[in-house]
């Protein structure tokens, strides 16, 4: 910084003059103190929305952790989930089909009944030769039965079609099952009929 000149000033001139330039450097030094603060602040906050992300980020994932793991759970499969009866003539009577529920998961499986989507079709659980009470559409039983992991349990459906004697064509009819299936509470399975007289 080069140094004013002072020469052909009076004393009262100089006096002024080192005034100003004491002002002039108190000033800068403030601005450069409040710049320095500003940037601390800054950092701060930087670092402040930094921690409230990390935390925020390990909560979510804490809740997520938290939450049911299917795979210690039971998870239910069926060996086939559509039926197609064919031709199925009322003369003849109720057709029955028969799949696997099988609880491919590594905890126990708790089936809660069935339901069918027509009083024209019904259906049973058999766990090791003993069979549930017949579901259909308006009768639900209170049933509740555990498939152990690995284990596997018979369903089986039936079609009346002499629920509908006036029906023909093609139908198709929906058998739920409920479980506490984490990820399938109701699974169900269609079966396919081409109603003849």
């Amino acid at each position: 910084m080069n140094r004013p000149d002072f020469e052909g000033l009076s004393k009262r001139e100089k006096k002024e003059l080192k005034k100003k330039l004491r002002q002039e450097k108190t000033d800068k030094e403030e601005k450069n103190l409040s710049r320095r603060k500003t940037g601390k602040k800054i950092i701060k906050i930087g670092i402040g929305v930094l921690v409230l992300g990390l935390i925020a980020l390990f909560l979510i994932q804490g809740i997520i952790d938290n939450s049911p793991d299917p795979r210690g759970s039971g998870l239910i499969t069926i060996s086939s989930e559509v039926h197609d009866f064919g031709t199925v003539s009322i003369r003849k009577g109720t057709v029955s089909t028969s799949m696997e529920i099988i609880n491919k998961g590594k905890g126990k499986l708790v089936l809660n009944g069935l339901k069918s989507s027509c009083m024209c079709t019904t259906a049973v659980i058999i766990i090791n030769g003993i069979q549930s009470p017949v579901f259909g559409m308006h009768n639900n039983p209170g049933y509740k039965q555990i498939l152990e992991p690995g284990e596997e349990a018979q369903l089986k459906i039936f079609y009346d079609p002499t629920a509908h004697p006036d029906l023909r064509g093609p139908v198709t009819r929906i058998v739920s099952i409920y479980s506490d299936d984490p990820l399938n509470s109701e699974k169900k399975v269609k079966i396919n009929v081409n109603q003849v007289a």
